[in-house]
């Protein structure tokens, strides 16, 4: 890893304007490393920003929501006032991503074409080409994980509160440290303690209104049981969110006997989704790749275009007989 970290400095050490950006509908490991990320800048003396497509914190989650309320110590940048930052200086770092089309503003790259990826998931046919760095760990936790191993290396003190925010990004991402952990996430963890990190802000950060909570309840009791071992939930209402999907998927894992999970939902008019996870025996990648998906062994996903609902469980339960 210490060549990848001196690969990245010397890389960066030719910009001046860093604008780093994430995935569509960030969670709190895409916020939390781009924000441990820009402090790491900062220290480096280079001007970064953070690139969302919209001002209005409503449009995300309400992890996300109080993460970007809380943080002043990082400039965010907007679609609208994006071409006055850019320059022959400037590179793109995308982060916990690796394809275009899932960016959170695919249209930065008409206008940038310095560009770094870092991310942790499974490498997709349709990553993002002509790079100055390309680099993927898929046995990491989270962006997290990566991203306080660079600060570590360059020997920056992250702040309290974009600490709190990094752990709490992992701990979304490993399902409260029960997916994707090895030791090694651990002495991230103990890290980003070390660093301040807050046990009471993260709880608060990570806590759900009573009318999510009811909603995702809702959900999962219309679940049921696949191939004795697969838990599977349909979605019944249109316009799902991603996170939804995720969040039903993940709290299925936790029922007894289940050893992978997929929640099924209509994410638009012609998009339906799917959030796999599993834990660990059954590699739910696999899958989601049979569906024209991705991501990890033990957490992925797909959108299928121009399917109803029906049609897509009816390929899932066609593509797990064929595999398991």
């Amino acid at each position: 890893m210490e060549t990848l970290f001196q690969k990245l400095t010397e890389v960066l050490s030719k910009y001046q304007t860093i604008i780093i950006m994430s995935h569509q509908n960030p969670d709190l490991d895409a916020i939390g490393s781009s924000m441990g990320l820009s402090q790491i800048l900062t220290e480096m003396g280079k001007k970064s920003y953070i690139l969302l497509h919209t001002k209005d914190k409503k449009e995300y989650n309400s992890s996300v929501q109080q993460a970007l309320e809380k943080v002043h110590t990082v400039e965010f940048l907007y679609p609208e006032t994006l071409s006055k930052k850019i320059g022959e200086d400037t590179v793109l770092i995308v982060l916990d991503v690796h394809q275009k089309e899932r960016v959170e503003y695919p249209e930065i790259f008409d206008l940038v074409s310095n560009v770094i990826v870092l991310d942790h998931h499974i490498k997709s046919n349709s990553y993002i080409k002509d790079t100055e760095l390309f680099y993927i760990d898929s046995t990491m936790s989270s962006m997290v994980e990566l991203i306080s191993h660079y600060a570590k290396y360059c020997g920056v003190n992250l702040s309290v509160i974009v600490s709190t925010i990094m752990l709490a990004g992992m701990e979304i991402d490993t399902n409260g440290f029960n997916l994707k952990t090895t030791e090694k996430t651990f002495e991230v963890a103990a890290f980003l303690t070390s660093m301040g990190a807050d046990s009471v802000l993260k709880q608060t950060l990570l806590k759900e209104s009573k009318d999510e909570f009811l909603r995702r309840a809702d959900f999962i009791k219309s679940s049921f049981v696949f191939h004795k071992n697969i838990g599977m939930c349909v979605l019944p209402t249109p316009n799902c969110k991603k996170e939804e999907l995720a969040e039903v998927a993940e709290e299925l894992l936790n029922f007894e006997y289940i050893e992978a999970t997929f929640a099924i939902g209509q994410l638009n008019e012609n998009t339906v989704g799917v959030s796999a996870r599993s834990m660990g025996d059954i590699n739910v990648c696999d899958v989601m790749k049979a569906m024209g998906g991705g991501g990890h062994i033990t957490n992925a996903a797909c959108e299928v275009q121009d399917k109803t609902v029906k049609e897509v469980e009816r390929k899932l339960k066609n593509i797990l007989g064929e595999l398991l």
